[in-house]
C-alpha cells in the first residue's frame, strides 16, 4: 500500500456535508485515503502522524477550463501552489494535449491531474485566425464529418468534447448524437444556442458572458451567425447587452428551468471580468500579476503594437479595456445564483492559458471568490470540488475528502467559510499523498516582474 500517515484533529470541508466537521481524522494509504472519522483511528507505530489542531482541511480544487498549450510548462506547479490539484484543458492540439496529461499524470512533470477534450471545434467558420491561438482550434465543417473527426477524438482517449463558437446548431446535435454520453460534452456556444444544445443533451456550458448570451438578453441585443469574437464590437456588444438584461424576464426563467431540468453544468468563467472588480489598480498592484506566464506575456507583449506601451500591457484583456464590465458582472453572478437556487449545477473554471492574466491556477482562487459572492462560499468550494468532479464523470477519484479517492486536499491555517480568499492561507497541498510547500512552488516558477509591485 505504500507509505502512511494519519492526519489528526482536522476541521475537515469535505466537499459533500452541508457544514464542516470538527475533530476529524483521516488515514492516507499510497495515493488515497483509506478512513475518514470523527475521533481517533488506531494505527501502528511506524505511521507517520500529523496533528492538524487548529488547521482547515478541504479537498484539492478542481480548475473545469484551462488551456495548456497556451502557457509554459514549467508554470504548471502554479496549479499546486494555488491548491489546484486537477485541471481540465478545454481546447489544444491534440497531440500536445495528450502529451502534457501523460507528462502530469504520471509525475514526469510537476502539476495537476489533467484532463483533456482535444481542440476546440468550431464550424465552418473559423473563430479566429491568429497563429498564437490557432494551436488550439480544429473544425467539424459539416454534418456528414462528424464521425470520422469526433470518432478520432474518441479513439485517441480523449475525456469530453468541445463544440465551439462557429458549429451550427445541426452539428452541434449531431456531436452530441454521436458522442451518446460516451464522454462529456461541452459548449462554447455562439453560432448555436444554447437553449438548442441543451434540448440535444449537452452536458456543460462554458462561459456565462457568452453561452447563454443569446437566450437571455433582448432580442434586439443578440449576436448573429456572422458575429466574430475577433472583433472589438461583439464584446462591447455583449457587454453591453448584459448591462441591460432583465434577469426576471420569461426567456431567463425558461433558460435556467431548462439547465435544471438537463443538470446542465454550466462553467461560469466570472474570472473573465476580474479586473472589473479589482479594478485597475487593484490590478496593477496584485502579486498575483507577478506570476502570469512567459508565454502569456509574450503574446501581450505584441499587442502593445495595436494598444500602446502602457502600464497594464500585461493584464489587459485585448478586446474592453481593463477595469470595465462591473455591472455585466454582477448580471454573470446573478445569473448563476438564480441557477444555483433552482437547483443548476454550477462549476468554476478560469480560461487561464487563454487568458493571461488571473496567471494559471489563482485564476481559480479569483473565480471563488466570485462564486462565493453569489452562491455562498461553502458552495462555492463544492462547486470546485464535488460538483466539478460529477461533471469531469471523476468522482470516485477526486473532489471530496473520502475514502477510497485521491489523497488530494489542502491544509489551511484559516477557515475559508469565513472567507474564501483565507484560502491562501494554505500551508500544503497534498496530491496523491505527496506534500508541496506552495511558497517554494511559486518561488520556482518563473517571474514577472511589472513595475509598481
Amino acid at each position: 500500500m505504500g507509505n502512511k500517515q494519519l492526519f489528526t484533529n482536522a476541521r475537515l470541508i469535505d466537499g459533500l456535508a452541508d457544514q464542516p466537521l470538527n475533530g476529524m481524522s483521516i488515514l492516507v494509504e499510497g495515493e488515497r485515503i483509506s478512513e475518514v472519522r470523527a475521533g481517533s483511528i488506531d494505527v501502528s507505530s511506524d505511521v507517520e502522524v500529523i496533528d492538524l489542531t487548529g488547521k482547515t482541511v478541504v479537498p484539492g480544487l478542481i480548475d473545469t477550463h484551462i488551456h495548456t498549450v497556451m502557457m509554459d510548462s514549467e508554470c504548471f506547479p502554479l496549479f499546486l501552489a494555488a491548491g489546484v490539484t486537477t485541471a481540465r484543458d478545454v481546447g489544444g492540439r491534440l497531440d500536445l494535449v495528450l502529451q502534457n496529461r501523460e507528462d502530469l499524470n504520471t509525475g514526469k512533470k510537476l502539476g495537476p491531474r489533467l484532463f483533456v477534450c482535444g481542440p476546440l471545434l468550431d464550424g465552418p467558420g473559423a473563430s479566429f485566425e491568429s497563429p498564437g491561438f490557432t494551436i488550439m482550434l480544429d473544425r467539424v465543417e459539416s454534418v456528414d464529418s462528424v464521425p470520422g473527426k469526433i470518432g478520432d477524438l474518441l479513439s485517441a482517449g480523449v475525456d469530453g468534447i468541445k463544440c465551439y463558437f462557429t458549429m451550427t446548431p445541426e452539428i452541434v446535435r449531431a456531436v452530441i448524437g454521436y458522442v451518446d454520453k460516451r464522454v462529456p460534452v461541452t459548449g462554447h456556444l455562439g453560432y448555436c444556442s444554447s437553449m438548442d444544445a441543451i434540448d440535444a443533451g449537452i452536458d456543460g456550458l462554458e462561459h456565462v458572458w457568452i453561452s447563454p448570451y443569446n437566450d437571455i438578453c433582448a432580442l434586439n441585443m443578440r449576436f448573429g451567425n456572422d458575429a466574430s469574437m475577433m472583433d472589438p464590437a461583439f464584446w462591447s456588444q455583449t457587454m453591453a447587452g448584459w448591462e441591460q438584461a432583465d434577469l426576471k424576464s420569461e426567456r431567463m426563467q425558461k433558460w435556467v428551468a431548462a439547465m435544471v431540468e438537463k443538470q446542465v453544468h454550466m462553467g461560469t468563467t466570472l474570472d473573465l471580468l476580474w479586473t472589473a472588480k479589482a479594478g485597475v489598480e487593484g490590478a496593477l498592484k496584485d502579486p498575483d500579476r507577478c506570476l502570469i506566464p512567459p508565454a502569456a506575456l509574450e503574446r501581450q507583449s505584441r499587442m502593445k503594437k495595436r494598444l500602446g506601451d502602457r502600464p497594464d500591457w500585461d493584464i489587459h484583456p485585448g478586446f474592453y479595456e481593463t477595469g470595465a464590465g462591473s455591472l455585466a458582472l454582477e448580471k454573470h453572478q446573478e445569473v448563476t445564483r438564480q441557477l444555483h437556487e433552482a437547483g443548476g449545477r454550477v462549476v468554476g473554471g478560469t480560461d487561464c492559458g487563454a487568458l493571461a492574466y488571473p496567471p494559471p491556477g489563482f485564476a481559480l482562487l479569483r473565480e471563488i471568490e466570485l462564486l462565493a459572492e453569489a452562491i455562498g462560499a461553502m458552495d462555492a468550494i463544492r462547486a470546485v470540488t464535488s460538483v466539478a468532479a460529477n461533471y469531469l464523470r471523476a468522482d470516485q477519484d477526486i473532489g471530496a475528502v473520502e475514502a477510497g479517492r485521491y489523497a488530494d486536499f489542502l491544509v489551511l491555517a484559516e477557515d475559508p467559510l469565513r472567507d474564501v480568499a483565507l484560502l491562501r492561507s494554505l500551508e500544503t497541498t497534498y496530491r496523491g499523498g505527496m506534500p508541496y510547500d506552495p511558497n517554494r512552488l511559486k518561488a520556482a516558477a518563473p517571474q514577472h516582474s511589472p513595475d509598481g509591485i
